[in-house]
Formats: structure tokens, sequence, C-alpha cells
């Protein structure tokens, strides 16, 4: 489990990603930002979904790297 969990979290950070691009290219009334919350700007909502998305991924990346270390 402890090898599958970081590329669970950059498989996860993508897809945010890759949904977050496909929503921002979308003209919509409102846009879901976070577990119901909304907001009517795009680019509030690409920045907030851009920064949860870096989170997953970069912490992946530190445990991917981390499990190299101690191989």
């Amino acid at each position: 489990m402890k090898k599958i969990l970081p590329v669970i979290y950059i498989i996860i950070g993508l897809l945010i990603i890759y949904a977050t691009i496909r929503s921002f290219s979308i003209d919509k009334e409102s846009y879901r930002v976070l577990f119901g919350f909304r907001t009517e700007n795009k680019f509030i909502f690409l920045a907030v979904r851009v920064l949860f998305a870096g989170w997953f991924l970069v912490d992946g990346i530190k445990k991917l790297k981390a499990l190299k270390t101690e191989e």
C-alpha cells in the first residue's frame, strides 16, 4: 500500500486538473470549487482547483521520492 499511495495521489491530482480545464472551457453561471462551495468567477475557480490539485501532485511526488531513497 505504501508503494501505490503516491501513484494514487498523482493520478488524483491529474484528474482534478483535467476536470478543471474541462469545466473552465465551458461558460457556466457558477462553478463548484470544492465540497459544495460555488463561485461565479472563472479565475477564482481555476486558481483554487489548481492549488488543490497541486497539493496532491506535490505530496505524491514527495512520497514517491521518499520511497526511492528508502530502497
